[in-house]
């Protein structure tokens, strides 16, 4: 699932290019989630700690106080390695973005749609080359590796942990679900259910004593954990808000 950033003190421009942006992923079939920002102080602020969870970020030039450039610049002195796009309506500042490794300089009244997406999908390629977290486990005395973003859920059997990944496939090994779960922690998996452990960013819908995930599974929810598990949905969709209606929908079902 790509994270992706955009910055830019005109509240509509966000807007715009949020649906854009959305419209184009899903024509790619593109799992993405947006956080929109009016201010670089705002951005740097909210990703002081968690400066590797943007994958792309679209950032405007000339905003108030710290503009887009100086913006760019300290994520870079902060080690992030996120791909970066200016849109913005000013040419002046095209050669300094070499100095940040932008991925391109769009200029917001001369861009068409197919350019827009062509540096979008450059964008999400490189991105999707970066060194991915991973996750590893042995079993049988082999050693697994799965990348972390691909997991939906882990559930456990007397010991005997499940992962679901990648859309229906399965692995298997053996740890406790509390040793799982501090492990885990700090890449947004939360219990549901004493014996199932979800990742927030695939979570649609919340049901009564279930979640339904975006991969069509279904999880069961565990009184002891609701609370719990919603404060920190709504915590993980405040770090990011996601747009397009099929991303998430806030009504309960069954």
């Amino acid at each position: 699932m790509l994270k992706i950033v955009l910055c830019d003190d005109n509240r509509h421009s966000n807007k715009e290019y949020a649906e854009l942006i959305s419209e184009i992923a899903k024509k790619n079939q593109l799992e993405i989630v947006i956080s929109c920002f009016e201010s670089g102080e705002s951005l740097l602020f909210h990703y002081s700690d968690t400066i590797d969870q943007i994958d792309i970020l679209y950032l405007d030039i000339i905003m108030n106080e710290t503009n887009g450039m100086e913006t760019a610049q300290k994520l870079r002195d902060y080690g992030c390695k996120a791909q970066i796009i200016f849109l913005t309506s000013f040419e002046d500042y095209v050669y300094e973005a070499f100095d940040v490794n932008a991925v391109q300089y769009l200029l917001k009244d001369n861009t068409s749609y197919e350019k827009f997406e062509l540096v979008f999908l450059k964008a999400v390629k490189l991105a999707s080359i970066r060194t991915k977290e991973l996750f590893t486990f042995e079993f049988d005395g082999e050693t697994g590796v799965i990348p972390i973003d691909q997991i939906s859920y882990f559930e456990i059997w007397q010991r005997l942990i499940t992962i679901h990944y990648d859309n229906g496939k399965i692995a298997k090994f053996y740890d406790s679900i509390e040793h799982l779960e501090q492990r885990l922690r700090k890449n947004d998996f939360v219990r549901s259910h004493r014996s199932f452990l979800v990742h927030l960013p695939y979570i649609a819908m919340f049901g009564h004593q279930s979640l339904r995930l975006k991969t069509g599974e279904v999880v069961p929810v565990g009184g002891t954990y609701i609370q719990t598990l919603k404060r920190a949905f709504s915590d993980y969709i405040a770090r990011f808000q996601v747009y397009g209606s099929e991303s998430f929908r806030s009504k309960e079902w069954g």
